[in-house]
């Protein structure tokens, strides 16, 4: 399996700004402010990093039929995850909760290394779906092999989330955000 292949399921889906538009206008109703209050941060985080593991571990278990079957499944779940990471972070570092869709995209695109101007366009968008999609297609050729393919999909998403944690803990978003 190739990025290719990744990149046509995620053309599946919709555009990109589509894409991450429905999810962003999902994210005020799964309480995150209250959970990083009750929880921490970094709970928050592990525990958005175990769900994205345990989707990556399902869609790996039987191979290539179960990673061609789940790649959908496994996008959309890592950038829901990765949404609700960058919110939590947002939230925790500035008090601040659902700044602008354009001002939490380039929050997302600095969480992954795309460097973002002055504005969100299309392209900044599709520059993060590229991102992420390559993220994916980088593992999937282990995750042929069942259940190594679990322990692959499950460890590198569970990671990536993480990393996305951190990452975001280390921007200075004030200057990121009105």
């Amino acid at each position: 399996m190739n990025l290719q292949t990744v990149r046509t399921a995620f053309d599946q889906i919709s555009d990109a700004k589509q894409f991450f538009e429905h999810f962003y206008d999902k994210l005020d109703d799964l309480n995150i402010r209250e959970k990083v209050d009750k929880d921490g941060i970094d709970s928050f985080i592990n525990e958005c990093a175990i769900v994205a593991g345990a989707v990556g571990g399902a869609t790996g278990l039987g191979g290539i039929v179960t990673t061609v079957v789940g790649i959908p499944v496994e996008i959309t779940n890592n950038v829901f995850q990765q949404f609700r990471v960058t919110l939590a972070v947002i939230y925790h570092k500035t008090g601040q909760y659902k700044p602008s869709f354009p001002e939490f995209m380039k929050i997302v695109g600095m969480s992954i290394g795309v460097e973002v101007g002055a504005t969100v366009t299309k392209a900044v968008l599709v520059a993060i779906a590229n991102s992420l999609l390559t993220r994916m297609a980088a593992k999937t050729a282990l995750r042929a092999i069942p259940i190594l393919g679990a322990a692959v999909g499950a460890t590198t998403n569970y990671l990536f989330i993480l990393g996305i944690g951190k990452s975001l803990k280390g921007l200075n978003l004030g200057n990121s955000l009105n």
